[in-house]
C-alpha cells in the first residue's frame, strides 16, 4: 500500500497491525472520540488486526471550545496547521480565535453539499473575555506543535531541532518568539508564576495555552512541557522517544503551572 487512503461515508476499513483509534481518526481527519462511538468503542480500546471499523465522514467544521488554538484543533482532526489558517482567512501573525467560532476544516473553494451549519469564521465577536489566546500565546503553540511533528528526537541537553531535551524545547520555543527562559526546568520555574494543581481538572481549568507544565516540587523539578490546550501538552519526553503531543493524565500529573509574565 503506497498510502492510506481516506474514507468516505461508511465505509468500513480492515485494522493492519500496528494501528490505533488514534492512527486511524488521524489519517482520516476524524477525532478519536467520533471513531469510537461509530464502532461503539472506549476511545482507550485497543483495535487488533483484521477487525472491522467503520469510518465516519470528516466534519466539515468545527465549533471552537474553550482552551483550544488553531494548531490543537488542527492537531486534533490530523490537519496541517497552514491548512487551516487558510481555509479561515487567518494567518500565523493573525490567529486568534473565540469561543464559538465555526472553523472550516475544509477547503471551502472547493465544491461540497450546503451545510448551514458552515459559519463565516470572522462574524462579530460578542465579548473579548471569550478569547482563546493571544497571538504570542498562538506562536508558541503553533511552534511547538510543528516540532511535535517532525520526529525530533530527545537529545540529552539538547537545545536545537537536532534534538531537545524537555528544557531545551521549552527554552527554544520561547526563544524563537522573544522570550527568553533559563535553560533548566529548575531556572524555568523562576521564569514564571506558578499555580499548584493536583487533578487534571485543575490543569483544564487552569492553564493556558502557551503556559508551562512543571512535574516535581518546586525548586526540584524534573520535567516542564508546554500546555497547547484541551488537556494536552508538547514535550520532549525521555532518551528513546521523540518530541510529541500528550494528554495530561492521572498516571504521569504535572505539580504545577507556570506562566511567563506577558
Amino acid at each position: 500500500m503506497v498510502g492510506t487512503a481516506i474514507a468516505h461515508a461508511d465505509t468500513v476499513t480492515t485494522v493492519k497491525q500496528g494501528e490505533t483509534l488514534k492512527s486511524i481518526a488521524k489519517d482520516n481527519h476524524i477525532t478519536v472520540k467520533a471513531l469510537a462511538k461509530a464502532n461503539h468503542l472506549k476511545t482507550s480500546d485497543k483495535l487488533t488486526s483484521n477487525q472491522k471499523i467503520n469510518i465516519p465522514d470528516p466534519p466539515k467544521t468545527h465549533t471552537v471550545e474553550q482552551g483550544e488554538s488553531v494548531s490543537s484543533v488542527a492537531q486534533k482532526y490530523g490537519l496541517k496547521t497552514a491548512d487551516v489558517l487558510k481555509w479561515n482567512n487567518l494567518s500565523w501573525s493573525n490567529s486568534t480565535i473565540y469561543i464559538g467560532d465555526k472553523l472550516n476544516l475544509q477547503d471551502p473553494n472547493q465544491p461540497q453539499t450546503n451545510d448551514t451549519d458552515t459559519q463565516n469564521t470572522n462574524s462579530t465577536k460578542t465579548t473579548a473575555t471569550s478569547l482563546v489566546g493571544n497571538t504570542q500565546a498562538e506562536r508558541i503553540v503553533n511552534l511547538a506543535l510543528q516540532y511535535a511533528n517532525q520526529g525530533i528526537p530527545y537529545v540529552w541537553g539538547g537545545t536545537t531541532p537536532s534534538g531537545f531535551d524537555c528544557s531545551g524545547l521549552v527554552q527554544y520555543v520561547f526563544a524563537q518568539n522573544g522570550i527568553s527562559l533559563n535553560r533548566t526546568t529548575v531556572g524555568q520555574e523562576q521564569n514564571v508564576a506558578t499555580t499548584d494543581v493536583s487533578s487534571v481538572s485543575d490543569v483544564v481549568n487552569n492553564a493556558r495555552p502557551g503556559d508551562l507544565l512543571f512535574w516535581g516540587q518546586h525548586g526540584a523539578s524534573y520535567h516542564v512541557a508546554i500546555y497547547i490546550g484541551n488537556g494536552q501538552f508538547v514535550a520532549a519526553p525521555q532518551p528513546g522517544q521523540n518530541v510529541d503531543v500528550e494528554n495530561v493524565s492521572n498516571y504521569f500529573m504535572p505539580s504545577f503551572i507556570g506562566r511567563v509574565a506577558s
